[in-house]
């Protein structure tokens, strides 16, 4: 199978590359040899300073996790805990056990700034199979929500993501287009980022609520939820019908007018910016780092243009302020970096910002970007 590879903010030791050092090149991740045998990897968040991993082995998911632990973001009964050094390599974590759920299995991980979250699901054999969520970590704005957050009867997590500050789920119930979906959001609320209400005023005189508990929001969904990112304040869904709800924090551009885009297949969002595939691939919002991927570099209130990309754009990653892109090559996808590249976590070799997609010479199958950190597995 391709190997997982990192790049990029590594004080923690979050990119598990076996120290703590920044590296501006993509290097193979190391696996404790207390994991077992991987068979894939289904996902992965990272964040300030710590990682987590969700794979499949034995033909079950097993959560991993890497770097510091100085909130409990990686659990309290876990081999992270035996010493005051970061992890630098992937390790088994007990979140399940240490939030009462010993034995059932992690389906879904999200991650804010120094929060963990799981969905976890019954073990086999349960007389009904259920699902929670947990969190565990930091509290600064609200991000643990009420620790356990359980949802109705008969429904399942379809989506967790975590931004800088806030969370949503998506909680589901029955199959196909024809799926009931509620969106749950939590953590961070002053900057809109949990008011989906499309004439609220954004403006600075207004008063919000600094967080939010687990709330229901108020959507209209015309069409199925298919695909979630959240920036630093503000938050994009993407519709099965190839529209997008954004809402949350305007200052920088990041969400004007995308709600009248039409045929989206991708979204994402950095800290203040937001990018979106159609026909084309397109980027609005702040441009100081060249995070826009195009030539208004230093515009911190940049309006939505195209990208350009060599070949097709086949899907993306967003980060806190770069992006990452596989475009098709014959029979491989190759793999493009571009943005805020302070760390190296672009994967050039280098620390200078790339105000365009730039081909990293490398293919991968699917990627992954967090803080300042970019994730590979390389064919």
């Amino acid at each position: 199978m391709p190997t997982l590879h990192a790049c990029g903010s590594n004080g923690g030791g979050q990119l598990a590359i076996g120290h703590a050092h920044d590296v501006a090149t993509f290097t193979p991740c190391v696996f404790d040899s207390s994991c077992p045998p991987i068979e894939r990897v289904v996902d992965l968040v990272s964040t300030a300073s710590h990682a987590l991993t969700l794979v499949s082995a034995d033909g079950h998911n097993q959560l991993l996790g890497a770097g510091t632990n100085t909130h409990g973001q990686l659990g309290k009964v876990c081999a992270l805990t035996q010493s005051v050094q970061a992890a630098t390599s992937f390790r088994p974590l007990s979140i399940a056990r240490d939030t009462g759920f010993e034995g059932w299995e992690p389906v879904k991980i999200a991650a804010t700034w120094t929060t963990s979250f799981v969905a976890l699901e019954s073990p086999d054999g349960s007389a009904v199979r259920t699902q929670v969520i947990v969190a565990v970590g930091s509290d600064d704005f609200g991000e643990l929500g009420s620790g356990i957050i359980r949802p109705k009867e008969g429904e399942r997590v379809e989506h967790l993501r975590g931004g800088q500050r806030h969370v949503l789920a998506v909680l589901t119930s029955g199959s196909g287009d024809g799926r009931k979906q509620r969106v749950i959001g939590w953590g961070a609320a002053r900057r809109g980022e949990l008011d989906p209400n499309p004439h609220a005023d954004r403006g600075k005189s207004k008063a919000r609520v600094r967080t939010l508990p687990p709330t229901e929001l108020a959507l209209d969904l015309p069409s199925p939820i298919v695909d979630i990112s959240l920036g630093a304040s503000h938050t994009l869904i993407l519709l099965a019908n190839g529209r997008v709800l954004a809402w949350g924090n305007n200052l920088k551009g990041q969400i004007t007018g995308l709600r009248d885009v039409a045929d989206v297949s991708a979204i994402g969002a950095t800290w203040n910016g937001s990018y979106i595939l159609n026909d084309q691939f397109w980027s609005q919002g702040s441009n100081t780092h060249g995070q826009l991927l195009r030539s208004d570099t230093g515009e911190t209130h940049g309006p939505r243009a195209t990208v350009t990309v060599a070949g097709g754009l086949e899907t993306f990653a967003a980060g806190s302020e770069h992006i990452l892109a596989l475009s098709r090559a014959s029979s491989r996808m190759d793999l493009w970096t571009g943005g805020w590249n302070e760390h190296g976590n672009l994967g050039l070799g280098n620390t200078a910002d790339g105000a365009q997609l730039v081909n990293t010479g490398m293919h991968a199958s699917r990627v992954w970007a967090g803080c300042a950190a970019s994730w590979a597995l390389i064919e």
